[in-house]
């Protein structure tokens, strides 16, 4: 080493030379630095201080402070020292930070400290826009660091290329003759831009310079910057399609280079081939006259096609590219060679649309099938004729039957549009009527495309649409399909029914042969004729003449008279909606009694709702003389809660009769039959007797209420009392029926609770609801509109005045019965087991169920169940256990579930465990560090656990893997609830013995888990235990359960875990006081194996160590007492001891 320079490390390395804090070393450097007015040029370290920062050893304290340093300084505030106090040093200037911030990432002997010297790092890059500005050299060596970082790959290194890759982006812009270097500089980045968030609106700014990247020379010249543009279309679908369009305006221009377009059909077929544009969405193609793109695309592409066929290659994505190349430069030929040279390669192109056609993957085969009808409506004359046929037919009968709805939407979507091109029409012709199946397809997009094609055909005089879907099918669509569709073969047909070139006596004519052909039709048809611009002089011409031919019946079937009368109806609320001006000349139409004889005529209840409801249009002034008629349909209406066509006659009824102001009336009415029934309930089944309030604005003092006749019930009190016959259970169910749906209607259910006669029908129902429930095991089917209606009233009423405890969720009904009551139930229970209606009985009562639970989980959510949380807790707890229960006792039996009413027993089963896991969130939701949780929260997530392995015994495995995918979503709820006592709330504190199970037993659900893990331990070799587990035993839905409980637990919170295992453990004691002593080891071992496994935070889990250790010495007391009878059961317990060693081994 020459003297000079060890005469020169010697004085670096004197200890008066260094300085003694990287505070010191930053205002050393300071002093050597010029300031930024100083020099335009580029920043580098003097010399003396970058050899003092690298002689420094790796370990040196100056060095191990110096990133924290130099974080203060960059983040400090220049303008600070102001406001500073004497004694404050002054801000150290960003330059000597900067410096020194790279002298320590190109230290010659040892690496950067990543972990310290990305904060600076960070700081540095946020003020990037400022230093460009402020300071340009010190941006430039800012933004070398981030690039020492990002080639390092530096932990945190994605945070480092927001403000990096515009500044070179507007670097390379800007520079003149040194572009390339930067522009290497900026495709070394390439892997930082797909980081970027294109769909943010904070990178518009960076968006529109990637954009003048496309037409700037400087990037199209050099092959770094060609092959980033190129990166730059696969960024995002936006940035492609707009630099697409930006690629084709340029090569379009008159006079544009040569160069130029090879240089962007390098850049396009870059972009494809590396497969990251151009894969969903709409791609902006090139124009097919545009030869030079084309050369230039196939010059890029040309020396690779013998290589690899990108329309045969296995990625969906590529050929899915290549189908839209194909498609936008279609047809690819080449303008200097003759027609002999370009034909071989036409037909290579027809050859690979046929072959993309029946691609196997359905987004291919949709972009095809609308490619090749665009391309033969545009290019006919190119394409040869057998090829023509040969798509069309292929298009016509395979692809309109495929089984993607997409394939068939884009089927006729295709032939649409080719229908533009004339010379199609002949071909078409024979072709199109084989899509009549497409207007009745399952889809109603492809539906509404069908109806679309045939309005296209009708536009068009050489075609008839009629021979393509017939007028019968058309017209089934028109009456029965969405409305979308009605309108739209409304708009088909009008020219024929409803021409407005005809006079309205034609016009009417037209429309009433319509109707008479096809009621249902002709009356959708008329619903839809004013908005599609028919004149409401034939519309008033027709209502009338078809109401007086209807009044006439001559010649007319029923059918055809309710076709009249709805047709002329859905034209007067078409002339309603719209304000026309007809509507007088209506009202002098629609006399009194003719509205009355219309009523009269009617057959169909779907004609008398209508009726119902344009009467306040045409007879705005008097609507009494539909009084009677009125109350007559609500007080008859029997099963209407099951019959739709009755309920809209009803619901217009009500309607009418509150707008009449006779609402009181209709309330008196149905109130009056509720207390009817609810009387004659009431003795049959031998409840109390009921008291009633008067309503004393209706009823004269000292006045009974009405009552049916109760026959002689009274007089034969000591005889049997005969059961309610199906017609008063129909007629309480269709009276209650109308309580709830006067309920729904705001202004009716406050007149109806302002009123006297909601406390009578609260108390009515009550007792209507307790014999259906007593009911509902012996009915082979119950209507649950009187509990509904029960539910609904108490929901929406404060009635201060009734009991509204009387129906206990959580109690036995029968209960309440006397003993008459409970000796009649007796006899029925048995009637129903000898007539066979045991599982429909059974299905009714869990309907009943789950009705009720979902009542709660509603009210509970609405906060009005506050202080009866634990009651509805524990109706949840044994309704589900009943409902299980009730299952196996039948499959054990001679009558099991079968074919329909088992699968709605279960979906019945599965509505209730997502109720209750709701009511269970609910509460525990609710709960608070000053309110523990209730205990059976507890016991409900353990009999919704207990659910999978009982519908996995008892109706097999496939209907308990069903069960689970519903589960997977409550399981972290259900997890909660088994813990939640001891997590939430004051009382949680740690204790071995805090899981009680009372009288339950065993939950299932962990009764199954351990045997799966005697069975995986047989299986596995680790003991000889396998003899002892049936194969019968095994529960691929628990294991399934327990596989996700693990998975779950292992992701969340330890001290969950924590308690989850102490509620595992607290098992054991149960099971060897019951010597279940395999049940023992299976616990013992999902705990330690599956739980606590490879798990490295064990001295956490306080509780689980303390059970496990508990555990241990009641297990080896029952091995030394010799408490176990046989070998096997002493092997267990010892296998037991064993696992637990392996989680304490200071055991």
């Amino acid at each position: 080493m020459p003297p000079a320079r060890r005469r020169r490390r010697d004085a670096v390395s004197a200890d008066e030379s260094i300085p003694s804090s990287a505070a010191g070393l930053l205002a050393h450097a300071a002093t050597l630095i010029p300031e930024a007015a100083a020099t335009a040029a580029s920043l580098k370290a003097p010399p003396q201080l970058k050899e003092l920062v690298h002689s420094l050893p790796a370990n040196h304290q100056l060095l191990l402070s110096l990133p924290q340093a130099l974080a203060l300084a960059i983040s400090s505030d220049p303008n600070a020292g102001a406001a500073s106090t004497s004694d404050s040093p002054p801000p150290t200037p960003p330059r000597a930070a900067g410096i020194l911030l790279h002298l320590l990432l190109t230290h010659p002997s040892h690496p950067p400290r990543w972990d310290d010297i990305l904060r600076p790092l960070a700081l540095l890059h946020d003020r990037l826009v400022l230093l460009a500005i402020a300071d340009p050299p010190l941006a430039s060596l800012a933004v070398a660091c981030f690039e020492l970082a990002w080639r390092a790959d530096a932990p945190g290194r994605d945070a480092l290329v927001a403000q990096t890759l515009p500044y070179l982006v507007a670097q390379a812009l800007t520079a003149s003759s040194s572009a390339r270097p930067v522009l290497r500089r900026l495709f070394a980045l390439r892997d930082a831009l797909p980081l970027l968030d294109y769909a943010d609106e904070s990178i518009f700014d960076f968006k529109m310079l990637l954009l003048r990247c496309f037409v700037s020379p400087l990037f199209l010249k050099a092959e770094e910057g060609r092959k980033f543009l190129a990166l730059v279309l696969g960024v995002s679908e936006g940035t492609a399609r707009e630099g697409l369009e930006l690629i084709k305006a340029q090569v379009g221009m008159t006079g544009v280079k040569r160069a130029a377009v090879v240089a962007y059909g390098e850049v396009v077929f870059r972009a494809w081939k590396d497969g990251g544009w151009g894969q969903g969405g709409d791609r902006g193609g090139f124009p097919a006259g545009s030869g030079g793109s084309c050369g230039a695309c196939r010059k890029q592409g040309g020396g690779k096609g013998g290589q690899e066929d990108p329309v045969g290659v296995a990625s969906s994505n590529v050929r899915h590219n290549a189908l839209h190349l194909l498609l936008d430069l279609f047809p690819l030929e080449d303008p200097d060679v003759t027609k002999d040279v370009n034909d071989p390669l036409l037909e290579k192109q027809f050859f690979l649309l046929d072959k993309l056609l029946m691609d196997d993957c359905p987004e291919i085969r949709t972009v095809a099938v609308e490619g090749i009808c665009r391309v033969l409506n545009q290019y006919w004359e190119v394409v040869p004729s057998p090829m023509i046929s040969k798509f069309l037919r292929k298009i016509v009968d395979d692809m309109s039957k495929d089984s993607c709805n997409e394939v068939r939407l884009s089927t006729l979507n295709g032939l649409i549009y080719l229908l533009d091109n004339p010379h199609s029409h002949d071909i078409l012709k024979v072709l199109l009527p084989r899509l009549g199946d497409m207007v009745s397809d399952s889809a109603l997009s492809v539906r509404v495309a069908a109806v679309d094609l045939l309005l296209a055909i009708r536009d068009l005089r050489s075609f008839q649409y009629t021979k393509v879907i017939g007028l019968d099918t058309l017209l089934s669509s028109l009456a029965n399909d969405h409305p979308r569709i009605a309108q739209k073969i409304t708009k088909l047909l009008i020219p024929s029914y409803f021409p407005s070139k005809l006079t309205p006596k034609e016009v009417c004519a037209r429309c009433i042969a319509l109707i008479k052909r096809s009621p249902a039709a002709g009356a959708r048809f008329c619903e839809f004729v004013l908005s599609e611009g028919s004149s409401p002089r034939s519309i008033i011409e027709t209502i009338k003449v078809s109401v007086t031919l209807a009044l006439s019946q001559t010649g007319l079937n029923s059918e055809q008279t309710d076709g009249l009368i709805i047709a002329s109806i859905n034209l007067i609320k078409s002339l309603s909606d719209e304000g026309c001006s007809g509507l007088a000349a209506l009202r002098e139409f629609f006399t009194n009694e003719k509205l009355k004889l219309i009523l009269k005529t009617v057959a169909s209840e779907g004609a008398r709702a209508a009726l119902l409801t344009i009467a306040p249009v045409v007879l705005p002034d008097d609507l009494s003389v539909l009084h009677e008629v009125c109350m007559d349909i609500v007080v008859n209406a029997g099963m209407i809660s099951k019959q739709e066509e009755c309920q809209e006659t009803v619901l217009a009824a009500h309607k009418l009769i509150f707008l009449s102001g006779w609402s009181d009336e209709l309330f008196e009415a149905l109130t009056d039959i509720l207390q009817s029934k609810a009387c004659h309930f009431a003795e049959i089944y031998g409840l109390e007797p009921l008291t009633y309030p008067v309503a004393a604005s209706r009823r004269k003092k000292g006045k009974s209420l009405k009552k049916t006749p109760a026959s002689d019930h009274a007089s034969r009190k000591g005889s049997s009392i005969s059961k309610v016959s199906n017609d008063e259970l129909a007629t309480a169910s269709g009276t209650a029926w109308q309580i709830n749906e006067i309920l729904k209607v705001v202004e009716m259910r406050d007149a109806f609770l302002q009123s006297s006669h909601s406390e009578t029908a609260f108390t009515s129902l009550k007792v209507i609801c307790k014999v259906y429930i007593e009911q509902c095991l012996h009915l082979p089917s119950l209507d649950l509109a009187p509990l509904l209606a029960y539910l609904s009233l108490a929901t929406n009423s404060v009635l201060p005045d009734v009991d509204q405890t009387g129906i206990s969720c959580s109690e036995n009904p029968s209960s309440k019965l006397s003993q008459k009551g409970k000796a009649s139930l007796k006899k029925h229970k048995q009637e129903a087991v000898s007539q066979g209606n045991a599982v429909k009985g059974t299905v009714t009562l869990i309907m009943l169920g789950t009705s009720i639970l979902k009542f709660i989980v509603d009210t509970t959510s609405i906060q009005l169940v506050n202080d009866d949380k634990i009651r509805c807790l524990k109706f949840a707890s044994s309704y589900i256990k009943y409902a299980v229960l009730s299952i196996k006792k039948h499959q054990e039996q001679s009558s099991p579930f079968k074919g329909d009413d088992l699968k709605d027993a279960l979906m019945l089963i599965r509505s209730s465990f997502t109720y209750a896991a709701k009511l269970l969130h609910l509460v525990l939701r609710s709960s608070t560090e000053l309110s523990n949780p209730p205990e059976d929260a507890f016991f409900l997530a353990n009999q919704l656990l207990d659910l999978v392995p009982s519908i996995g015994a008892f109706v097999g495995s496939r209907f308990a893997f069903r069960f689970i995918s519903a589960l997977k979503q409550w399981l972290p709820v259900l997890i909660l609830g088994l813990v939640s006592c001891w997590l939430i709330g004051p009382h949680n504190e740690i204790a071995t013995d805090f899981c009680h199970f009372g009288d339950s037993g065993l939950p299932l659900w962990i009764t199954a888990m351990a045997k799966n893990e005697l069975l995986d331990a047989a299986e596995s070799g680790q003991d000889e235990q396998r003899e002892r587990v049936d194969e019968g035993e095994d529960s691929p839905s628990s294991r399934k359960l327990a596989e996700m409980m693990v998975m779950l637990l292992k992701k969340g919170n330890p001290r969950i875990l924590d308690f989850v295992g102490g509620v595992l453990l607290c098992t054991l004691k149960m099971a060897l006081q019951g010597s279940e002593f395999g049940i023992v080891l299976g616990v013992t071992r999902f705990v330690c194996v599956r739980l606590l496994g490879n798990n490295s935070e064990l001295e956490a889990l306080q509780l689980t160590r303390e059970s496990l250790r508990e555990n241990f010495f009641e297990i080896d007391r029952y091995v030394r007492d010799e408490l176990a009878d046989d070998d096997d059961s002493k092997q267990q317990l010892e296998s037991a001891k064993a696992l637990i060693r392996s989680v304490l081994t200071d055991l």
